[in-house]
């Protein structure tokens, strides 16, 4: 079975959706935000501040090339790891790609409460606000390469999980 990979912005969802699909359809679960976390010692936010951006990338990219290696799990990854140009057909070799989409409104509501957690958008809320929309316009043409897309802004994880194992049915019967 090949992985499924949640990608898009920080606030998507990706973690609590992969969790849930993760176990209704009974397989690992991994978020290299996480895995990046256990390896390093450091939470992210601290990674990016004691190390910067370009070591955390490093890092980040290192988790993805070890569990693009594995099977048969559902893989949150990273809010700047996308499916690019080089990037993309790697990742859809060992999976299939799957962008939570979520407007701007909905990812500042979601993410309004962890400020001090979120070094690339700094701290004040108009900047965040911002932020967001500068990084979402650069990311989103990135994010529209997934396999298949689902709208998470009002979504709770357990009925976007189930959505997406509809889509993911519907996907894997046509390529079969």
């Amino acid at each position: 079975m090949k992985n499924i990979y949640l990608i898009g912005f920080m606030g998507s969802g990706k973690t609590s959706i992969g969790r849930a699909l993760a176990q209704e359809r009974g397989v690992p679960f991994a978020d290299t935000d996480l895995l990046v976390e256990k390896l390093s010692g450091l939470a992210v936010p601290d990674f990016i501040r004691k190390r910067g951006l370009k070591a955390f990338r490093a890092a980040e990219n290192s988790v993805l090339r070890a569990v693009m290696r594995s099977e048969g799990r559902v893989i949150a990854l990273g809010g700047g790891i996308m499916p690019t140009k080089a990037r993309g057909p790697k990742l859809r070799k060992s999976g299939i790609t799957v962008y939570l989409e979520c407007g701007e409104a909905a990812i500042f509501k979601r993410i309004k409460e962890e400020l001090s957690s979120r070094p690339l958008l700094g701290t004040d809320p108009e900047r965040m606000k911002s932020a967001i929309a500068r990084l979402l316009k650069k990311r989103r043409p990135y994010y529209e390469k997934a396999d298949l897309k689902l709208d998470a802004s009002r979504l709770t994880p357990e009925a976007a999980a189930g959505k997406i194992g509809r889509l993911l049915r519907k996907y894997e019967k046509n390529f079969r």
